[in-house]
C-alpha cells in the first residue's frame, strides 16, 4: 500500500501524507497513534517527531545509495517503536518486505493497528529473533545501541549479523564522546547524566579505558545510556565476522552517529 502509493505519486506525496497524519488530519495512507503512545519513545509527538523521522530517513537513503542497491529488499527496523520510521522504510520496498520489532508491547500493538500493511512483532531482550539466517538485506536500528548495556549490545549485534544477508547492510546509531561531553556541558542535562554515568571525569576515564561506558536508567531490561567508540565496535564486529565500513550523521539537531556494518568478506579464520 505505501510502496504502491509511492510508485504512483512520488516521495513528495508520501511526505505530504506523512505530515498530514502527524497533525491528526485524515491521510490516504498513514495513521499516527495517540499522542500518549507517540511520546513513549522519545518524548516527542505530532509534527515535531514526524519531521525528525523524515530527516533521519532522508539521510539514511543517501547512505544506502552509496552502496549496492537491492531489488525489493527485505528490511528490518530493529527497535521500531510505534513504527515512526518503519512506515517510511516502506517506500524502499514492497510493504510485505518490511518488518519492525520492539520489546514494548504497547508500541507494537499500536504499530499493528496503525500500519496494517507492514509486519510488526514483540521481542524479548537478548533473545533470538524469529527469523532465519541471512533474512534481511537492510537492518536499521535507530537510537537502540545508544541505550543498550555492553552485554545486551554484544548479544544484539550478534543476532543482527546472523540475520543479515551476506551482501546486506546494518545501520545503527550510537552516542560517542562528543555527545557525552554535550550532556555534561548542558545545564539542563548535567544533573541527569551525572545520575546515570557519574562525574564527567569518571565517565571519560571508563570510556578511555574500556571504549564503552553505560549507566542504567531501569526503563527496560539492560537499558540506559551507552557511549562507545569505533574501537569497541571494530573489536566486537571482528569477533562476529563483520566489519564497520562507514559513518554518517543526520542534519537533525542533536542527532547521533550512524554506523554502517556489513558481513566480512574474509573467512572467519583470516580475521585478526
Amino acid at each position: 500500500m505505501i510502496y504502491e502509493y509511492l510508485n504512483k505519486n512520488g516521495f513528495g506525496a508520501i511526505e505530504t501524507e506523512y505530515l498530514k497524519a502527524a497533525k491528526a488530519n485524515k491521510s490516504n495512507i498513514f495513521k499516527f497513534p495517540s499522542e500518549d503512545v507517540q511520546v513513549i519513545t522519545n518524548g516527542l509527538k505530532g509534527e515535531v517527531t514526524a519531521k525528525g523521522a523524515l530527516s533521519i530517513f532522508k539521510e539514511l537513503t543517501k547512505t544506502i545509495e552509496q552502496f549496492e542497491s537491492f531489488n525489493n529488499p527485505r528490511i528490518l527496523d530493529y527497535g521500531c517503536g510505534w513504527g515512526r520510521i518503519t512506515r517510511l522504510l516502506a517506500t524502499l520496498s514492497d510493504d510485505d518486505n518490511i518488518y519492525g520489532v520492539d520489546v514494548d508491547s504497547r508500541l507494537i500493538s499500536s504499530a499493528k493497528q496503525c500500519a496494517k500493511s507492514l509486519t510488526f512483532g514483540e521481542i524479548q531482550s537478548m533473545r533470538p529473533l524469529p527469523f532465519a539466517n541471512d533474512s534481511f538485506d537492510l537492518i536499521f536500528a535507530n537510537s537502540v545501541f545508544s541505550h543498550l548495556s555492553e552485554k545486551s549490545a554484544i548479544s544484539t549485534l550478534l543476532e543482527l549479523v546472523r540475520l543479515l544477508n551476506p551482501n546486506g547492510k546494518i545501520i545503527v546509531s550510537v552516542l560517542e564522546l562528543k555527545e557525552m561531553k554535550k550532556f555534561y556541558s548542558s545545564e539542563k542535562q548535567r544533573e541527569w547524566i551525572e545520575k546515570i554515568l557519574g562525574s564527567q571525569e569518571k565517565a571519560e576515564q571508563v570510556l578511555s579505558r574500556d571504549n564503552f561506558v553505560w549507566g542504567d536508567t531501569k526503563r527496560w531490561d539492560n537499558y540506559g545510556i551507552a557511549i562507545m567508540n569505533d574501537v569497541w565496535l571494530n573489536d566486537n564486529l571482528n569477533n562476529m565476522s563483520a566489519e564497520l565500513i562507514g559513518s554518517y550523521r543526520t542534519n537533525e539537531a542533536g542527532s547521533q552517529n550512524y554506523k554502517v556494518i556489513t558481513k566480512s568478506k574474509l573467512p572467519y579464520s583470516c580475521i585478526i
